[in-house]
């Protein structure tokens, strides 16, 4: 027996993430599923908008709009009557609910709940994940047991540390950090986490720190049988905390693929910061980007940008700083928004911008070779930079060096598609997709799959997957470049024009760059398609330009 909820024609079915209307499946995504399971469970109260921020987005920090919208496709689904807005506050559930419980059916249709559940789903929507064919792992975030919230950057940058030594072993299959740091702050059971996420071994501990020391503790989990295969503790002074994170990685590693040889061991050891404040600067700015990423700001750019070079100016050997450094500087160049910081010694233009992304990333590449992140920022300043030859070079080392890493792999197959080789370049973020089932990028890894069948010349599904991409991330502005473009490849040239009004509306640099034929891929006739069908849209050219379909093989 399974538990349900009615209300009117509907019934909501939380044990298998499904709302029947009338007895037929409803379409519904997994996070307005989320934010209706919230609703139902608190209908004796209003749930104040924060509340449901934090519930539906566990770990992330989203804009109040995300919210607004999956409110409105409920709305849309059930009636406006369901949804009671309380003004200044939040919102009540309206309807008077039966609970009760019904016969377990048959598995949910495709399209019932969206198949690839985003982060903060309280159950796995996918069907059951084969298990790769290699050790399969992933590493919960550290539990931060000294309370200051202080910490947390810093604990979460450990955390991370550790699953990027372990993704760097090509024998092991890794779950990729933002995926597993969707669980950040929830309870969960080690089986639910193996299940949902399609791994055999699961990672968990917790760590305090105080003043000028930090104890670890960890254990590692066959959650196939439950059994505790390796734990340990570790009380080290504070600068030491970069040996404990290659201890335990080596623990866990030997624990489930011994066969690994010492000397893969030597080879993926990491080039460590020797000013551990530069450390501790590099994780607040590598976090900041990721705010300023999700929400599109500005300001929060420049202040990340700030906090890397201050890293850098304490420790110029910082490759964390580094390659965050190297990161900003393409957002800038992407967006055509460079601009002088008052306090740093800058940049006046994205010529410059670009450079000296580069210079940052050859730094920590000369530091570091086997970082990976500097090799994708490196990859993917080239290519802005119509280097794509070079860039792409850049990004199949990044994924040779990590090939655990979902943001590469994604990033990858959109440029491999870019480059002429569309078929494996989808195959790549779809695998992407499947490294990270509930990544808070997956609107990244959607955008890169938009345009990887654009440059294929699938227009229907890569307005499908922008579509996806910007009901996650409506600021997030590539995929709405891709949408009006396929739009155009469609024949939908009304719509187009409307959708590339909105657009320049909230992204003018980006518009007039690519406008001008500045894109981002190697392969001249995709540019050309792009720039073509984006001037139609924005009505410098007719709609009679038919350009060659791709050639064969890009599908």
């Amino acid at each position: 027996m399974a538990r349900c909820y009615t209300f009117g024609e509907f019934e909501v079915r939380p044990d298998e993430r499904r709302v029947l209307a009338g007895g037929q499946p409803a379409v519904l995504g997994a996070r307005a599923f989320d934010l209706l399971m919230c609703l139902i469970e608190q209908r004796d109260r209003v749930v104040t908008k924060d509340e449901l921020l934090k519930l539906v987005w566990p770990g992330s920090v989203v804009e109040e709009n995300n919210l607004t919208v999956h409110v409105s496709a409920l709305r849309k689904l059930l009636g406006p009557q369901v949804l009671a807005t309380i003004p200044g506050r939040g919102y009540r559930f309206a309807m008077e609910v039966r609970e009760g419980y019904t016969r377990a059916t048959e598995p949910v249709a495709a399209g019932a709940v969206q198949l690839l559940a985003p982060p903060g789903t309280t159950a796995h929507a996918e069907a059951d994940l084969a298990l790769p064919d290699k050790p399969s792992i992933a590493v919960l975030p550290l539990v931060n047991l000294g309370g200051d919230a202080e910490q947390e950057f810093f604990i979460d940058g450990i955390t991370e540390d550790i699953i990027t030594e372990l993704s760097r072993f090509h024998s092991l299959f890794v779950i990729a950090r933002n995926s597993t740091f969707s669980y950040k702050g929830r309870a969960v059971d080690v089986r639910t986490v193996a299940r949902e996420l399609g791994v055999r071994y699961v990672v968990e501990g917790s760590i305090r720190r105080a003043a000028n020391r930090v104890r670890v503790a960890a254990q590692l989990v066959d959650a196939s049988t439950g059994a505790q295969l390796w734990a340990e503790k570790y009380d080290r002074a504070l600068e030491d905390v970069f040996a404990v994170q290659e201890e335990l990685t080596q623990a866990v590693v030997a624990a489930v693929a011994p066969q690994i040889e010492a000397s893969e061991f030597q080879k993926v050891r990491r080039v460590r910061s020797g000013n551990l404040n530069a450390y501790e600067l590099a994780m607040r700015a590598r976090d900041k980007a990721r705010q300023a990423d999700r929400e599109a700001e500005a300001a929060s750019h420049d202040e990340a940008l700030r906090l890397a070079t201050d890293a850098v100016a304490l420790d110029p050997a910082c490759g964390t700083a580094l390659g965050t450094i190297a990161y900003l500087r393409w957002r800038q160049v992407w967006a055509g928004t460079a601009t002088p910081l008052a306090d740093v010694a800058d940049v006046a233009d994205v010529a410059e911008a670009a450079e000296a992304g580069l210079a940052a990333a050859r730094c920590a590449i000369a530091i570091d070779s086997g970082d990976h992140v500097a090799h994708l920022w490196k990859g993917m300043l080239l290519l802005y930079s119509d280097r794509g030859d070079a860039g792409l070079s850049d990004l199949r080392r990044a994924h040779e060096l990590n090939p655990s890493d979902a943001l590469t792999l994604s990033l990858l197959g959109q440029h491999e598609a870019g480059a002429g080789n569309a078929r494996a370049g989808i195959q790549h973020v779809q695998d992407a997709l499947r490294l990270s089932p509930r990544d808070a990028l997956r609107w990244s890894f959607f955008n890169s799959l938009a345009w990887a069948h654009f440059c294929a010349g699938d227009y229907a599904e890569a307005v499908a997957s922008a579509q996806r991409a910007i009901g996650e991330a409506p600021r997030f502005h590539p995929p709405q470049f891709c949408r009006v473009v396929s739009r155009i490849g469609l024949g939908e040239v009304a719509q187009a024009v409307i959708e590339f009004k909105a657009l320049n509306g909230m992204a003018p640099q980006a518009v007039a760059l690519r406008l001008a034929g500045r894109w981002n891929y190697a392969d001249r006739e995709v540019v050309q398609r792009a720039t073509t069908f984006l001037r139609v849209a924005a009505g410098l050219e007719a709609p009679k330009v038919k350009l060659k379909p791709p050639a064969p093989g890009r599908a």
